[in-house]
């Protein structure tokens, strides 16, 4: 990994950190906003926690580009350069959580107590089919990946002196009631007459048509065509 890739890193942890830090208003109206699900107290109590630890990674960071540029140690730079590789992966997948979690406190958290519940049902079909919507799960899958820098030569001082701190967050979030039911997320209401399409997303699908009496008609197909007449 070059010196520009290494820096490339840096600005994956200083987007992240930039991403929370502009967020912190709404963690902090989160703490006693009235009308949202404990979850999102859970998770603006994690902040600090999270902020602390990527504030480690960047300073261990700035220093490791600056020995990569310096050095002349040939096993030193392979070492720095596969430190960085590593932890490239982690970064990119935080900065993934916090964009979500930011997008859901940013849609739920401001406005009226009565709406939060539907916002945030809203707020989580806007998060990417086929990854973690509940704000619980974004923060402890944030935590999680944090607490695989342990294994990092460099980077494991970031997370040791507060590894406790990271076991005891992630197992609050984990014995949380869900804030949304399973499947609320991703749930297609219909409440118009006419066909109903049943599967959102790819594989088989079950059709519903409702005219009324004996004309109802509902089945099930493993390929649909649809072409013009």
């Amino acid at each position: 990994m070059s010196g520009a890739e290494a820096f490339a890193v840096l600005g994956l942890i200083s987007s992240v950190i930039d991403i929370i830090e502009t967020s912190r208003q709404l963690y902090d109206a989160a703490t006693s906003a009235a009308g949202l699900h404990e979850a999102f107290r859970a998770v603006a109590i994690d902040v600090p926690l999270v902020l602390n630890i990527l504030r480690d990674c960047k300073r261990i960071q700035e220093q490791a580009y600056r020995e990569l540029r310096e050095s002349k140690d040939a096993t030193r730079i392979r070492e720095l350069s596969e430190s960085a590789q590593a932890v490239a992966p982690v970064m990119e997948a935080c900065r993934e959580d916090a964009t979500r979690l930011r997008a859901i406190f940013d849609k739920v958290v401001p406005g009226e107590k009565a709406s939060r519940a539907e916002r945030y049902q809203k707020a989580a079909q806007a998060v990417m089919p086929g990854k973690k919507r509940r704000v619980e799960e974004l923060m402890k899958d944030m935590l999680e990946k944090l607490q695989l820098l342990h294994t990092n030569q460099f980077f494991r001082m970031a997370t040791e002196s507060r590894a406790r701190d990271l076991d005891g967050a992630i197992q609050r979030l984990a014995t949380l009631p869900p804030s949304l039911p399973d499947g609320a997320a991703g749930r297609v209401d219909y409440h118009v007459a006419g066909s109903m399409n049943l599967n959102a997303g790819a594989g088989a699908q079950s059709v519903y048509s409702q005219t009324g009496g004996s004309n109802n008609r509902q089945f099930h197909a493993e390929t649909m065509n649809f072409g013009n007449d």
